[in-house]
């Protein structure tokens, strides 16, 4: 396979906008399978790396990890878009 293509030409962070990366798995071939987002990490692109590509991504875009904490937002907000809420029908009485 070739060379990982480069859609951004400087990191996003240079422009005060933050990289977010949440590693849903390593597949049974040895690649890193992730969630990235630019700004807001519940809009977010599943991709697949190699371990060092990986590597070389996240140090590149100066990424921050989601905790697990954020990572459970990240779903909750997931299961209310699938089920057709927003975030208003949340707070409704």
């Amino acid at each position: 396979m070739g060379d990982v293509l480069e859609f951004l030409p400087t990191p996003a962070t240079a422009q005060g906008v933050q990289h977010y990366v949440r590693v849903t798995r390593d597949n049974h071939r040895g690649y890193v399978e992730f969630q990235f987002a630019i700004g807001d990490p519940s809009l977010y692109l599943d991709m697949t790396l190699p371990p060092q590509a990986f590597a070389e991504f996240c140090a590149r875009h100066a990424v921050v990890h989601l905790t697990a904490a954020q990572a459970a937002a990240v779903d909750s907000a997931d299961r209310r878009w699938h089920a057709g809420q927003t975030s208003e029908d949340q707070h409704a009485d």
